[in-house]
């Protein structure tokens, strides 16, 4: 079992056994340097990129498809969709397999840090950052405080899975 894995299955039992129910959880992960936050129940698993299939005349975020036992889900590089200059190397990212409404989709990120409970007082409102794409991903920043008391000094971009799927889409259609 590989650590992607565990980071995972030990989310999901912990939420199985009800602990702390009015904590939500991420899956957090690496892009550009920042940390972001993905709500762990649109997760259905995480991979290395050992094989991705290229294809012509898509958007120039979409890194091509995978397999996944017999399902064929398109591959997207996160930070292209946000607008970063330069794509991540496939060999050294991860993908986050998104399961949305029965649509898969790849996030190709730089790498998955940790899964994270916050209470719904640790999740601000996202800050008007216009009509940018990363700026209409977010839908919150969580905020958690280190062991000695003080705030501020981790914080997540936490995105809307919902809007990036509509993305996604909008360019695929």
């Amino acid at each position: 079992m590989s650590a992607d894995s565990s980071i995972l299955d030990a989310a999901r039992s912990s939420e199985a056994s009800g602990a702390d129910a009015m904590r939500r959880e991420f899956l957090t992960f690496r892009l550009g340097g920042e940390h972001y936050g993905i709500d762990i129940l649109m997760v259905q698993e995480i991979r290395e990129l050992d094989r991705v299939t290229r294809v012509p005349h898509v958007a120039p975020y979409v890194r091509g498809v995978i397999n996944l036992r017999g399902a064929i889900v398109p591959v997207v590089d996160l930070g292209l969709l946000f607008g970063f200059p330069e794509p991540l190397p496939l060999e050294k990212a991860s993908a986050i397999v998104l399961n949305v409404d029965r649509r898969m989709v790849g996030l190709v990120v730089a790498g998955v840090s940790d899964v994270v409970a916050l209470a719904e007082h640790e999740i601000l409102d996202p800050p008007d950052l216009g009509e940018r794409a990363i700026g209409r991903a977010i839908s919150g920043i969580g905020t958690r405080r280190e062991a000695g008391g003080e705030e501020g000094a981790a914080s997540l971009l936490l995105l809307d899975v919902q809007h990036l799927m509509r993305r996604v889409r909008e360019e695929r259609e």
